[in-house]
């Protein structure tokens, strides 16, 4: 997992580029009232914009077959060793996963968040920053 440090100007330093809000703990934990103030990620942005084919090109993901498009193939999130694993299986035109194995399931933001052992809302911003891309905070409630 990579480390992300914040500079005195607020924007995280190391491999992901993500800015977190201002008063923002890095990890995105911090103190209890930290967490109450921390403003809302758009997921529903994020899942229209980011792609789960993005997300398994970052992971680095080889299907090992397909059909259409259904991808099958090793584990990103348990780490299947097999090369041959289909255990793994990804619809990309539903935006889905579900491996077979250790039953993880859900959406890109939810594989990425797996796989990188984070909550959802800081695997969003990770998310972002590994895509060079603008967090999407909720402006309002």
């Amino acid at each position: 997992m990579l480390a992300m440090e914040r500079s005195h100007e607020g924007r995280s330093t190391g491999a992901s580029s993500a800015v977190y809000p201002p008063g923002e703990a890095p990890n995105g934990r911090g103190t209890e009232r930290e967490r109450q103030n921390m403003p809302g990620v758009d997921f529903s942005v994020l899942r229209r914009e980011i792609t789960m084919q993005q997300v398994l090109d970052l992971l680095d993901f080889q299907a090992t077959s397909h059909s259409g498009d259904q991808l099958h193939g090793p584990c990103p999130v348990h780490g299947s060793t097999s090369a041959g694993s289909r255990v793994f299986s990804v619809n990309l035109s539903r935006g889905r996963y579900y491996c077979h194995k250790c039953e993880s399931q859900g959406n890109q933001l939810e594989l990425w968040s797996a796989v990188r052992d984070l909550p959802l809302y800081d695997a969003a911003v990770d998310l972002c920053g590994m895509l060079g891309r603008e967090v999407p905070w909720i402006e309002q409630w």
